[in-house]
């Protein structure tokens, strides 16, 4: 990844495709409300393989791998910087380690907490409150 300017105690924020793009419509939305700027790809090529070939007047075009994107944020009253992960597509294999390599690059980047977004499929009606359902790693997190 290509860095660029320093952090003030960042936050992470990760999110890749899953039901009805929910966490990455939400990630693409704080993007653009904060005009985030784009500050480095998370290369991972070996993690994907050619799952399609796209054809344009008979001709096979080159295969694109997904990108993997973090985006950046600094904080105007300098408390927290914010940083966006988007991955295009979730690695058919190798999650873990694809995992472990982010969150090493956050901890380079001084991140201390990590939030991911996805979809909760969970009955209710359009009358129904809405919630958010998270899990943690720590009882102190888990209240937050």
């Amino acid at each position: 990844m290509i860095e660029s300017r320093k952090l003030n105690d960042p936050i992470l924020i990760a999110a890749w495709p899953g039901m009805g793009q929910v966490a990455v419509t939400a990630c693409y939305y704080l993007i653009s409300k904060l005009k985030m700027e784009f500050r480095a790809e998370y290369l991972a090529s070996e993690l994907f393989d050619v799952d399609h070939v796209s054809v344009e007047s008979g001709l096979v075009q080159p295969f694109r791998y997904p990108k993997n994107q973090v985006f950046s944020w600094h904080d105007p009253d300098e408390k927290h910087d914010l940083l966006i992960f988007i991955g295009e597509a979730q690695p058919p294999h190798g999650r873990y380690d694809f995992c472990r390599k982010l969150i090493n690059y956050a901890q380079r980047e001084g991140v201390r907490t990590i939030y991911t977004f996805a979809a909760m499929a969970t009955p209710s009606e359009l009358s129904d409150d809405s919630r958010v359902v998270g899990a943690a790693t720590t009882n102190d997190t888990l209240h937050l």
